[in-house]
């Protein structure tokens, strides 16, 4: 699904960095140059999952748009920081999310 994800942004005209977990995607976050504009997680994944990701951005201010997908129901829970989209999805309902993400003040996390 991420090969897939990354295909897709990567079509649509994004450049696209790629971590197998959230520690790996938290430690390309912080070290990127120039600097990420936006995050896509899943909410479960190993080592850390999204919404610790989130925290973890947040704490290391990198206040990022985060886009949160799932294939679990449960997932679209109100406590996420950011939009969820549900998997499965298409892929252009995923590159209209991430047009969202990166135009929308309303998808940046709310500043602590």
């Amino acid at each position: 699904m991420l090969a897939l994800m990354a295909r897709t942004l990567t079509e649509a005209g994004y450049d696209v960095i790629t971590a197998s977990d959230g520690l790996e995607a938290l430690e390309l976050a912080a070290g990127a140059r120039p600097r990420v504009d936006a995050v896509i997680t899943d909410v479960q994944m190993p080592q850390m999952g999204g919404e610790a990701l989130a925290a973890a951005l947040r704490q290391a201010d990198l206040d990022l748009p985060i886009l949160f997908v799932s294939a679990f129901n449960g997932a679209s829970s109100p406590t996420l920081p950011g939009p969820f989209l549900a998997k499965p999805f298409t892929p252009d309902q995923f590159v209209a999310a991430i047009g969202y993400l990166l135009t929308c003040p309303q998808a940046r996390p709310a500043s602590a």
